[in-house]
């Protein structure tokens, strides 16, 4: 994986309807996907929590798309994405493009596709925000992976399938 040192927001296109940014993958800015970020959103429940997110990152890929049911998504709940975490933003397209290939090379036995996602996506979490260990934390639940500011203890970002 090559490190991109770019803030998403300069990288990806954004498309904002209704207060709400979503960010999606180069050459896949279409009202289509944005629209399955929005139904992601709605069978979630968060699209109630617009005044809680600011940015969502639905990046399907860049050559290979993610399908609509394998979309990993990261949700932005602080105002801006820390420098540190921008690595994070640009691993959920590496997984959603190309997450089906490294599952079926590396899965454990009877590991679920979505199981090893998550374990793979807070695998990388923690190695962004271990060398900042002092400005973040964080972990994963069932269905998403967190990270949180240390200090304030707000989370900053949710990465969720």
């Amino acid at each position: 994986m090559n490190w991109q040192g770019i803030k998403p927001e300069l990288q990806y296109p954004e498309m904002i309807i209704n207060g709400m940014r979503v960010l999606l993958s180069q050459e896949d800015d279409t009202i289509h996907t944005f629209n399955l970020a929005l139904k992601f959103l709605d069978r979630h429940g968060f699209a109630a929590w617009l005044t809680c997110y600011h940015a969502v990152y639905y990046l399907r890929g860049h050559i290979t798309k993610a399908e609509t049911e394998d979309v990993l998504v990261g949700m932005l709940e602080t105002q801006t994405l820390p420098p540190e975490l921008y690595e994070i933003i640009h691993c959920l397209q590496f997984w959603n493009q190309e997450g089906r290939k490294c599952y079926e090379m590396n899965k454990k036995r009877g590991e679920e596709y979505r199981d090893f996602i998550i374990r793979c996506i807070a695998a990388d979490c923690s190695a962004f925000v271990e060398p900042h260990w002092e400005k973040f934390l964080t972990g994963r639940g069932s269905n998403h992976v967190w990270v949180t500011d240390r200090l304030s203890n707000q989370r900053v970002l949710l990465i969720h399938f």
